[in-house]
């Protein structure tokens, strides 16, 4: 058996030596501590899944219920998976796009990494909240000071408005809980909502409603994420939108479907609309974008207004669709993030018109592209599909109107294979003619990548096995 503390434990241990060897100057560069911290984390999670989990519990403060309390709940597990393993291949960009102040950048890093893992298992809603300050904060600074455009530091001060008023607004939630309940423990909450008073409950989730379309996001609360996404450096871009994205729809399960559930049935015919709009209006929004990040970044949205659909209906199986949505998107849309680089690197430009014919001279750039597109479209077989069959599944049986979402999808297919056409097809420029293929370090990674995306496609009872209770 595992204890959980270990989860963060073995980060806060990388983030000391990190500084140990700053002020010494000399030993481990700060990337490999970062790489070394987080295989041994993940190793600690594979012996906890195989073993089990022991939940641990520190008590700080017992006269309001302060703790430091960490368990598994009913959707931890899945998440924990891409929390942990997700950021190793991010590393990979972070190495090469980042040659300034390095130390303090990894800090930071693993920073956003243990802190992600503490709220996917703090089941106190106090650190609950510290966590997902400081990996949000994190983020911030990181966008900030590596970015490397005015611009930048306009789209995480921009960030950091909208993220912390959905901080605020949540917040806000945790302490009605408090009142009515006497308590910040998730699991003695859940036993005692019976005390709150119905007004409060459809407050509570009005609150928690704007936190989770801002951090998703979702329409018309999404207006941080093109500018942050874009001119973020990339190992933050792959942070944004492969993790940090998943606190909203975490957020929704966890204390929506799971706290405010007949609150939740009780609106989902306005929330799943809601939702509809918002796949409609996001997909025609990247149809019209000719910059691979750009239009990547668009498309992530659509993608999340999907799982928003599909917890919105308060449909179990739903549910369970938008969680593997979300763990499948995680990869995907890194794998998208990391193409683009690589790109941009070799050719100078994201613009598909300035592209073409690349694939007689990257032909294993191609193949992986062509894996993130079909997955996106969600092709059988590909980590996609199963969570997107689930959601309209269990979301027509009580809101027909949500297969009008379908019509994104057949936007988003327009828009992805426009854009693999044009970048990956078609006439090679001569200026283009002495571009290089992937070197091997960088196909491990995308084949790291790629392993997940197709064992979820094959095999999505892996994780949606583990998720009790729904």
């Amino acid at each position: 058996m595992i204890n959980l503390i270990l989860l963060l434990i073995v980060p806060l241990i990388g983030i000391s030596y990190i500084l140990f060897e700053q002020l010494s100057g000399r030993g481990l560069s700060p990337d490999k501590i970062s790489f070394i911290t987080m295989g041994i984390t993940a190793a600690v999670l594979l012996s906890g899944l195989m073993y089990g989990f022991i939940p641990f519990n520190l008590n700080i403060n017992s006269a309001v219920d302060f703790s430091l309390s960490l368990n598994i709940n009913f959707i931890t597990i899945p998440f924990l998976l891409l929390v942990v393993v997700l950021p190793i291949p991010i590393l990979y960009f972070a190495s090469n796009e980042i040659k300034e102040n390095k130390p303090m950048f990894y800090l930071f890093y693993l920073l956003v990494y243990s802190s992600a893992v503490g709220v996917f298992i703090s089941s106190n809603l106090i650190f609950f909240f510290l966590f997902w300050e400081v990996a949000v904060l994190s983020l911030f600074f990181m966008m900030s000071l590596w970015g490397k455009t005015i611009k930048s530091r306009k789209a995480g001060m921009k960030f950091l408005v909208f993220t912390q008023f959905g901080s605020l607004t949540l917040l806000a939630v945790f302490i009605l809980l408090f009142v009515y309940t006497g308590s910040f423990n998730f699991y003695t909450i859940a036993s005692k909502m019976s005390s709150v008073p119905l007004y409060i409950e459809y407050v509570s989730f009005f609150l928690l409603l704007i936190t989770v379309m801002i951090k998703m996001p979702v329409f018309p609360l999404h207006e941080w994420l093109p500018d942050a996404y874009y001119y973020s450096p990339t190992p933050v871009t792959m942070f944004l939108s492969g993790i940090l994205s998943k606190f909203g729809g975490f957020a929704f399960i966890l204390f929506g479907f799971g706290l405010f559930r007949n609150i939740l049935i009780n609106l989902r015919i306005p929330l799943v609309l809601l939702g509809v709009l918002a796949a409609i209006y996001i997909a025609l929004v990247a149809s019209g974008q000719r910059d691979l990040k750009m239009l990547f970044s668009y498309s992530s949205m659509f993608y999340m207004a999907l799982v928003f659909i599909g917890v919105s209906s308060g449909m179990t199986v739903a549910v369970s669709g938008a969680v593997l949505l979300m763990i499948s998107h995680g990869f995907v849309i890194t794998l998208l993030f990391g193409i683009s680089y690589i790109l941009l690197q070799r050719t100078g430009t994201n613009e598909t018109g300035k592209l073409g014919g690349l694939t007689s001279r990257m032909p294993l750039l191609s193949i992986f592209f062509m894996l993130a597109v079909f997955a996106s479209l969600g092709i059988p077989g590909l980590s996609n599909f199963p969570g997107e069959l689930l959601i309209f599944i269990g979301t027509y049986s009580v809101a027909g109107i949500s297969l009008i979402a379908i019509f994104g999808i057949m936007i988003s297919t327009n828009y992805y294979l426009r854009a693999l056409k044009e970048a990956m097809f078609g006439h090679l420029q001569n200026k283009l003619s002495g571009i290089k293929d992937l070197n091997r370090t960088e196909v491990l990674v995308f084949l790291f990548i790629s392993f997940f995306i197709l064992l979820i496609g094959v095999f999505p009872s892996l994780l949606t096995g583990v998720l009790g209770g729904l």
